[in-house]
């Protein structure tokens, strides 16, 4: 966008003491406001669709900061859209939702991306929107399942509107629900049920019968959904992984010309919408021409695609940070700055100032290196050609939890493992044998999936649907090569808001920490071992499923008694080892046993194995260790069980003991390896439902001292 020197001369201010010296910036308040962006009156005139990225999903700071921008453009310049880089069904079915006066907070907990609509900084903008939701619509421009909306609801919803307009799609619906968890959990095609082949030819069948009815908004939104479908379905197909430094790559072309297309077939069908996009800088870039390093210049974003089509009437502003760190699985990570590169000039020139630079000055008009396609590698491109302007930060402040929000345990680093040294004795490779059971009983009226079905359908029943607190006792084991590391009880307090409710979330505040055994591995919070702690089965299990109970290949082995109540025992495995059916990111044989109280369907005991067949090597970054186990830099998991054991008080049943062990091998550069075992095993007393003690998050105390 041409401005003209008098313009310039009066929204920027112009500083030219040297070659690598910004000239055209505008200093913005600490934090900046609303009114800090009233430059975007011209910066953005005739501009219909402006693109608000972020450097990283995690940086809360840069969030709220968005968020003001946004309250500008509403609020002075008329725009009226906000269009997420989430799931274009689910931030559908929240308009609607909003529509029929939902609340809005829950309304972007169903349908964002857990990074925004699950953080506390976000929440300003969940505010703004609720004050403004008469005049504001929203839109998602992603193809991508992103929450709960699209879990629970799209392929109902799909089959009942083929069938509005008289087309069978001739696939089994709860298959091909499962179809795409399998696609968004595992990003992999399971042709267990559906093949690639029917599942495409099936979707293009709709896709005509689409192309056939009136214009609606309906017909629009299902029409786009069902060619992300389609993209989706391929890229899972034909996607081969692997590991780099970029955050895009050429693999992801696929997401994000399917994302543009999203955008601009919205902007087509609302020619007088103007349209602000929330999403990462990386997805925005104007064009990455001037890129010749490789792997990322192969990447295409979507901001090209839209960039070409709407020129001018698109803008694009990248938030940059100077930051040095980076936080990787629970741990701060060294990322200096590179000296000359563009966040160096920044940082050196702006300090502590949060600053707007146009791209339209010959300082950014240049080859230079940056660091906005990945957190840590540095690459020569033309900065005046990725975006239109860039908001600087001196800081990035790390997100935070919002309130009541689930704790995602599907990373291998928040689940470690246990074996429980006073109530529970287990081979962990070992299925229960006769010193368990009592006597072998096959009841040929029960199948084990009649049996099963009636312990999940009596799960309100069985266990606790509303916030508890109990008192809860850790051990910490850690042993390499049969030498005891770390052996560490935790005494906390814990709240829970309950075992079936679909936002389980517990919260602990440690009390006390006693060390008897403390060397060679440097432990610096007991956020590494919050997962360790607790996991609660009845809420996470996949076998626990109602649509995927069925898939999992289940035999009875017969009764043994645990508290003098009749149980039945029955085998579990999976079929399938990807994380839909195993909650595990590595690929595993996942199988077990589920032990279910004959008198009221309730599970008593649940025993999960995970023999591990193939481990990330995104996941093998060793931990911290210390003196002559530092020469260990690499890891692995072999094996992991957890056995979980429940307790009925007061007509609930109650998790009382829960133990979790993985056992693996740590290696050196030489690939010498040694094996580890870390065991972590819990034990909850004093439950209280009537008067719980709450621990908000913001209140929640995980961090220790290290005593020596």
């Amino acid at each position: 966008m041409k401005k003209t020197l008098s313009l310039f001369l009066l929204f920027f201010s112009f500083v030219l003491f040297s070659q690598n010296t910004i000239s055209k910036s505008i200093i913005l308040s600490d934090p900046p406001i609303s009114k800090d962006f009233s430059f975007l009156q011209e910066e953005l005139k005739d501009v219909q669709v402006v693109m608000l990225g972020e450097i990283s999903h995690f940086d809360g700071n840069v969030f709220e900061t968005k968020t003001e921008i946004v309250k500008y453009l509403v609020e002075h310049m008329g725009f009226n859209v906000i269009a997420f880089e989430s799931g274009i069904y689910d931030l559908w079915k929240a308009q609607e939702d909003i529509k029929e006066g939902a609340n809005c907070k829950q309304v972007f907990r169903n349908s964002l991306f857990s990074m925004w609509g699950k953080r506390k900084e976000f929440q300003s903008f969940v505010t703004f929107f609720e004050n403004n939701k008469g005049n504001l619509k929203l839109f998602g421009f992603d193809h991508q399942i992103t929450s709960v909306n699209g879990t629970v609801n799209l392929s109902n919803d799909l089959f009942s509107y083929s069938k509005s307009i008289n087309h069978t799609i001739k696939l089994n619906k709860e298959d091909f629900n499962l179809l795409l968890e399998s696609i968004s959990n595992s990003s992999m095609f399971d042709e267990s049920d559906i093949s690639y082949q029917n599942f495409s030819s099936e979707l293009n069948k709709l896709k005509q019968k689409l192309s056939q009815q009136k214009n609606s908004e309906e017909n629009f939104y299902w029409t786009q959904i069902v060619n992300g479908l389609l993209t989706l379905g391929e890229d899972a197909f034909t996607r081969q992984n692997f590991t780099s430094a970029f955050n895009c790559t050429g693999i992801d072309n696929i997401r994000d010309k399917q994302m543009a297309e999203n955008l601009l077939a919205y902007v087509k069908q609302n020619p007088e919408a103007k349209i602000i996009c929330w999403g990462a800088n990386l997805h925005f870039a104007n064009n990455l021409k001037s890129v010749k390093t490789p792997i990322i210049e192969d990447f295409v974003p979507m901001g090209s695609y839209v960039k070409t089509a709407l020129q001018e009437k698109m803008y694009s502003l990248a938030a940059i940070t100077a930051k040095d760190s980076i936080f990787l699985q629970n741990k701060w990570h060294s990322t200096p700055i590179k000296e000359g590169s563009f966040e160096d000039v920044l940082k050196k020139q702006f300090k502590n100032n949060h600053v707007f630079v146009s791209a339209n000055q010959i300082e950014v008009d240049k080859i230079k290196e940056n660091r906005l396609f990945s957190p840590i590698t540095f690459i020569e491109g033309k900065l005046s050609e990725f975006h239109d302007g860039y908001l600087y930060f001196p800081i990035a402040t790390l997100v935070t939890i919002d309130e009541y929000e689930d704790v995602n345990l599907d990373t291998v680093e928040e689940k470690e493992i246990v074996k429980n040294k006073t109530s529970i004795n287990l081979n962990i490779k070992d299925r229960p044998n006769e010193t368990y059971i009592e006597e072998v009983v096959i009841y040929s009226k029960n199948t084990p999936y009649q049996i099963l079905k009636k312990a999940i359908g009596s799960f309100d029943k069985n266990y606790p649907n509303k916030g508890f607190s109990s008192d809860l006792k850790t051990n910490i084991l850690i042993k390499v090569a049969d030498t005891t590391c770390v052996d560490a009880d935790v005494s906390a307090q814990q709240y829970d808001l309950g075992y079936v409710n679909r936002d389980f979330r517990n919260t602990k505040k440690v009390l006390e920490t006693k060390w008897k055994v403390n060397q060679n591995f440097e432990t610096e919070s007991f956020k590494e071992y919050y997962g360790f702690m607790y996991n609660s089965p009845i809420q996470y299990a996949p076998f626990l499923k109602t649509n995927k109970f069925k898939k999992f290949l289940l035999s009875i082995e017969g009764t043994t008694k645990i508290n003098n109540e009749e149980v039945f025992v029955i085998q579990f495995s999976s079929p399938r080892n990807h994380s839909t059916f195993t909650r595990r990111v590595y690929l595993s044989n996942y199988s077990g046993y589920i032990y279910i109280n004959k008198s009221d369907n309730a599970i008593v005991k649940i025993i999960e194995n995970w023999q591990v067949t193939d481990f990330p090597d995104s996941f093998r970054v060793g931990y911290v260790l210390k003196n002559n186990l530092v020469k260990y830099t690499n890891k692995e998991y072999v094996n992991e069980t957890t056995i979980t054991e429940f307790v009925k008080e007061n007509n609930l049943y109650f998790i009382k003991n829960a133990a979790n062990i993985i056992s693996g091998n740590l290696y050196n550069d030489s690939a010498e390896k040694a094996d580890y075992e870390i065991v972590t095993t819990s034990t909850w007393n004093n439950f209280n439902i009537s008067n719980p003690s709450i621990i908000k998050t913001n209140n929640e105390v995980l961090l220790f001292e290290v005593k020596k």
